[in-house]
């Protein structure tokens, strides 16, 4: 149940205060901290893949709900920032798994226009009481009149059943494939628009952005992470400038 309507006055709305973030770039800080310095209303797209926190692993099997509970003034604090920077015709995807879209889905929906559950079929999965072959995506768009007429059941190719032949092996343990990231960017911005990551973790969203001409923001608090991002991104955005004029 939502339990606030989205807030779109100007308070709500405001351009905050200091130095605006560089497009393009994806910054080694916490989110938090990150977003607070990106324009309001500058943002078409929010693509992100929150972590697990402590029991919420992605092999099928660990897991208490409970875990997450400690982290939920984090997320009720990004879901407000999420509703200032994003544009009157923005939209959000959220990815978890089942035992987190439980805990997300109030939380987001509280502040942020929810409209639909993506279930993303990978073809393949681990896991004893059944496997898992499915994550989840909280969608949501800004703009009661934006349609996406597809279906919300999306089949793309995840590491275990095929996506190393385009992307090469893993960076991180939960990296998303190239493939179901450029199918949201290009299903909810156009070229030239922003997109934004807040756990970019080995830059999936961020490479797929500079493949599809998109602007990019990203923070990755890992160090180790933001250097195999920052390299990914290198190695795509030369490409992409090096590529014939079509």
């Amino acid at each position: 149940v939502i339990t606030h309507a989205v807030n779109r006055t100007s308070a709500n709305r405001r351009k905050r205060g200091g130095e605006m973030l560089e497009t393009n770039r994806i910054y080694n800080m916490d989110c938090l901290e990150g977003i607070k310095k990106i324009e309001t209303g500058s943002v078409k797209l929010v693509a992100t893949d929150p972590p697990y926190f402590q029991g919420f692993t992605h092999n099928g099997q660990k897991g208490a709900f409970n875990d997450l509970a400690i982290s939920r003034p984090f997320f009720a604090q990004l879901a407000q920032e999420f509703a200032r920077i994003l544009s009157e015709d923005g939209e959000f995807y959220i990815f978890c798994d089942w035992r987190g879209y439980a805990f997300y889905y109030p939380i987001f929906a509280d502040y942020l226009p929810v409209r639909n559950m993506i279930v993303w079929d990978k073809m393949s999965g681990a896991g004893n009481f059944y496997r898992n072959t499915h994550e989840l995506m909280i969608y949501g768009a800004v703009n009661s009149q934006t349609i996406r007429r597809e279906t919300n059941v999306w089949t793309e190719k995840a590491f275990s059943s095929g996506a190393r032949v385009s992307d090469g092996e893993k960076a991180h343990p939960t990296q998303k494939p190239l493939g179901i990231m450029q199918r949201i960017i290009t299903n909810s911005s156009a070229p030239g628009d922003l997109v934004l990551d807040c756990f970019v973790g080995s830059g999936s969203t961020a490479v797929a952005a500079v493949k599809t001409g998109r602007r990019f923001i990203g923070f990755e608090i890992d160090e180790r992470y933001f250097n195999i991002a920052q390299d990914r991104i290198a190695r795509e955005t030369k490409a992409a400038f090096l590529a014939p004029a079509t």
